[in-house]
């Protein structure tokens, strides 16, 4: 619908136009005057907003905002019932009808926000006539056409009372109902059966609903509060976690607010202050969201996260982005609402359980002062903390060892005695004694630790930890907090040696049951990101802080050892297995030597596991298991052969050689060719290619003849990926042409494997990933005969490749979205390899990239022998090992630095427009 013309709101403003048309009786006489509600109502929510939005920017509090656009609808509502009672007067006699308006849900509570939907209930004595049909009408077509999201019910008292008892979730709606307008009576009926006929019945059956219902929410909003782009309403420490518990509340002790909870005794002064504090924060950013997107939208995203900030007065410092110092704010207030709501509904829970039984069941103690009753831990002495506060931890360790968690009160008195943790506390041999405990406990390692973090007791305890506190990694790689993520890794290896993946990870299932030292690798987890927020090389900051919290809690000098090596090196084995070229008996060489032994192996193999998996879902798939498996295989091998004399390559390289002769003999290939494939495949490639592809490979060789290519491909769902081998006469830039036209085919490029022939026959092997949604286009037989038919094109000269991936490139703009910029790295080094230059380039990912990289290397005039493409959201990590066209390593400085330079430059011009395919 149009907006309103001048005159129009010249008309429907009886204030004058210098005004902003305000009120319940300048709106009705607007509706009057203009004869359109719907555009008045837009015109008039639309000069709402911009107000609020002003107010907001200068300051102005969530509560505050909320509560003025509430009273600001709540004016609408009442102007529109007036007009659609003057339009039904119009056409009808009114008789003797009646009809109530009332808010339910948010709307009920007054808690809207600038773009929140509105939820209308129409209540009427007895039936549905002609004037309870128009007032319904006029008022919802006048919203739907003022852009609102409307949802309404049309019922009785008795249809309301009989649904809520048949339908929990009309149930939830009538706890929030609120009277707006129209025949106050009918309403007051409702309202006054609303505790003996609808609160009162079936409490029990409503609260385990209400708490399914949560579970089910955070399942699919995310499990945890500390969620780099949390969901401010339905993530877990969101809006409608306090919506659950106040209308648990509400069920329980007949309450309307949490004032009234004050009221009765069931929460305290400062638990008030402080949710009341937390919500209008939640409702800050909210408000501040809606007015930016001009809609319903409620994930802070990275995008929404830099532009918020600043408007919430939130600068860079301490070294952290204002988005970031944002965050930590939304995760302290998150925290809040997330605590108030559990301990809330614990009362509620445990106070209807007591109900329904004689007795409160059986309480025991476990030592003095330490009380365990139903499944809670309590604190029975006032001064329990104050005579020893290495209680604050010996606690957590008592619950972990009688499966229970700490009561309400318990954790209160917990979190105001954390004070009491000093220095000297902190070097009491009782509190690193009692945290070993925790980590050497069979179960609930990560659950403790969790609940002495979200306490406060273990940043108390660490402070190299509780630096970590809410620090927020700026990419859509991690997903969680640098604390958080710490949290998880220790729960993964958890599961991981309780044999939750026994199935999927069997080697690293059972290296985790055969390993003496875990909770050595749980500290150095918990430990291993403790260098963060100290500048760059994190991880030899880490280890140096790491010495001295190890140290500090008692621990030997080959326990100190173990866990300073694990932070040290906790990046070293995923680096290694994912841009390391793992059939170089160098790479494995250097690797083994670095890890040293077969105990510190084993744990980095799992440390490295649980790190990948605790990074967000899908990171450590079947593909990168297979690579790090591999590493750890290879470097146990070289630990357990220990000082004897290593396989001599030459022998080897016969060995290989004879039995592929023999195995295609026996094939009956012709004897000339066979000693020609086997004098003219450089040795490399009989010490790295797997024996069971040679045959293979030979037979594609002499399909090649004058042909432009001969390719096959092979499915490996259990590994996910697809290998696709192409054979080829070897002409500059082979290599960029076949990442270009697998690039225009929308696959992604996990590794390549070049390998030439004497006689100029090349042989390339590529690797291409399942992850993503890849599988289903990597089954896809049509798409792979268009990578064929494109690659003949673009070989014979018939398609130019980099005008194939320019249109590919082109026709997924339109899939583009935000993406937070990460900034281009490209090291060129000599030292990796013996045979090779290896280049890693770390940028954005982008449609293009690795056709970019590699047709840049094509016309430096390098060789590309083997690339491994690693991809994670929005970074990509590639590497090249390259040759000049003489097979040589780069040797000449200036031509390194040109190298460089040049990428970079090519990359600067090739800039990310959103996520690669």
């Amino acid at each position: 619908m149009s907006a309103l013309t001048g005159a129009e709101l010249a008309a429907a403003n009886t204030t004058g136009a210098e005004r902003p048309l305000r009120g319940e009786h300048a709106l009705a006489a607007a509706f009057d005057a203009a004869r359109a509600a719907g555009r008045v109502a837009r015109a008039y929510l639309e000069s709402v907003r911009e107000e609020l939005a002003q107010r907001s920017l200068a300051g102005a509090s969530g509560s505050e905002i909320v509560a003025a656009f509430t009273t600001a609808v709540d004016d609408l509502m009442r102007a529109l019932f007036r007009f659609a009672e003057a339009e039904h007067a119009r056409r009808f006699p009114k008789l003797s009808q009646r009809i109530a308006i009332a808010a339910r849900g948010g709307y009920g509570r007054a808690e809207l926000n600038p773009q929140s939907d509105v939820d209308l209930l129409f209540l009427y004595d007895y039936k549905r006539g002609p004037y309870v049909e128009i007032v319904t009408e006029v008022i919802l077509h006048a919203l739907w056409d003022a852009g609102m999201t409307v949802g309404h019910a049309m019922r009785t008292a008795k249809e309301c009372v009989r649904m809520a008892n048949a339908d929990l979730k009309e149930k939830t709606a009538l706890l929030d109902v609120r009277f707006l307008a129209g025949d106050r009576p009918i309403f007051d009926a409702l309202d006054a059966v609303l505790v003996s006929d609808v609160l009162n019945r079936n409490q029990s059956r409503f609260f385990n609903a209400k708490l399914q219902e949560s579970r089910e929410r955070r399942a699919q909003y995310g499990d945890s509060i500390y969620l780099l782009e949390p969901q401010l309403k339905e993530g877990e420490g969101g809006l409608r976690d306090l919506h659950t518990a106040l209308w648990l509340a509400t069920v329980k002790y007949k309450v309307h607010s949490l004032e009234e909870l004050v009221q009765k005794a069931v929460i305290s002064e400062g638990e008030l202050r402080e949710v009341i504090q937390a919500r209008g924060f939640l409702w800050r950013v909210r408000n501040t969201l809606h007015f930016l997107t001009g809609r319903h939208f409620d994930q802070l995203t990275f995008e929404f996260q830099d532009r918020i900030a600043p408007m919430l007065g939130f600068q860079a410092g301490d070294g952290q982005t204002a988005g970031g110092l944002l965050m930590r704010a939304y995760y302290q207030h998150a925290s809040t609402i997330h605590r108030f709501a559990e301990g809330l509904i614990a009362r509620v829970i445990e106070g209807a359980a007591e109900g329904r039984y004689l007795r409160a069941g059986p309480t025991r103690q476990i030592r003095p002062g330490v009380l365990v009753h139903r499944g809670h831990l309590n604190i029975s002495e006032a001064d329990f903390f104050e005579r020893n506060p290495v209680n604050l931890v010996t606690i957590f360790a008592d619950c972990q060892a009688h499966g229970v968690e700490l009561s309400g009160g318990a954790y209160q008195l917990v979190r105001d005695n954390l004070w009491r943790i000093d220095d000297g506390s902190r070097r009491d041999p009782r509190t690193g004694a009692a945290l070993m405990q925790v980590l050497s406990g069979r179960q609930r390692v990560g659950d403790t630790l969790e609940s002495m973090h979200r306490a406060g007791v273990l940043g108390a305890i660490i402070p190299e930890f509780g630096n970590l506190y809410a620090r927020v990694l700026h990419d859509l790689y991690h997903i969680y907090t640098v604390d958080r993520h710490s949290l998880v890794a220790v729960g993964e290896l958890e599961k991981l040696r309780a044999g939750d993946f026994k199935e999927s990870h069997p080697l690293l299932t059972e290296v985790a049951r055969e390993l003496d030292c875990m909770p050595l690798v749980f500290l150095a987890l918990l430990l291993h990101d403790i260098g963060k927020g100290h500048g760059h090389d994190h991880h030899e900051r880490g280890a140096l802080l790491t010495a001295e919290v190890a140290r500090r809690i008692g621990l030997d000098g080959e326990e100190v050892d173990l866990v300073v090596f694990l932070v040290r090196n906790h990046l070293l084995m995923s680096q290694v297995a994912q841009k390391g070229d793992l059939e170089d008996a160098q790479t494995v060489a250097e690797f083994t030597r670095q890890a040293g032994s077969i105990e510190r192996l084993k744990a980095l193999y799992l440390l490295t596991f649980a790190d990948m998996r605790a990074v967000a879902p899908n990171v450590y798939n079947n593909w990168r298991d297979m690579l790090l498996s591999d590493l750890y295989l290879q470097a146990l091998r070289l630990l357990e052969q220990g000082d004897r004399e290593a396989v001599d390559p030459a022998r080897r390289l016969a060995t290989v050689k004879a039995g592929v002769q023999e195995q295609l003999t026996r094939a009956g290939a012709p004897h000339a060719e066979l000693n020609e494939f086997l004098a003219g495949m450089p040795n490399r490639y009989f010490l790295t290619v797997p024996e069971a592809d040679m045959a293979m490979h030979f037979e594609l060789m002499r399909n090649l003849a004058d042909r432009p290519l001969v390719c096959r491909y092979r499915h490996f769902p259990d590994r996910e990926f697809t290998e696709f081998v192409i054979v080829a006469h070897d002409q500059p830039g082979l290599f960029s042409m076949i990442a270009g036209a697998l690039t225009a085919n929308n696959l992604n490029i996990l590794s390549a494997r070049i390998t030439t022939r004497s006689n100029g026959v090349a042989l390339d092997v590529f690797r291409v990933s399942h992850q993503g949604g890849g599988v289903a286009m990597a089954m896809e037989a049509d798409r792979w005969q268009r990578v064929e038919r494109d690659l003949e094109r673009v070989i014979i000269g018939d398609q130019d490749i980099a005008e194939l991936v320019a249109a590919a490139h082109h026709d997924q703009h339109a899939r583009k979205k935000f993406v937070r910029r990460v900034p281009t790295e490209v090291t060129v080094d000599n030292r990796s390899s013996e045979q090779f230059t290896v280049i890693d380039v770390f940028t954005q990912d982008r449609v293009g990239l690795l056709f970019a990289v590699t047709h840049t290397l094509f016309k430096l005039g390098l060789l590309i022998h083997f690339a491994r493409i690693s991809t994670n959201a929005d970074q990509a990590l590639d590497v090249f090992y390259v040759s000049d066209r003489e097979g040589q390593k780069l040797a000449d400085l200036a031509k390194m630095r040109e190298l460089r330079e040049t990428l970079l430059a090519r990359l600067a011009a090739n800039p990310a427009q959103g996520r690669a395919a």
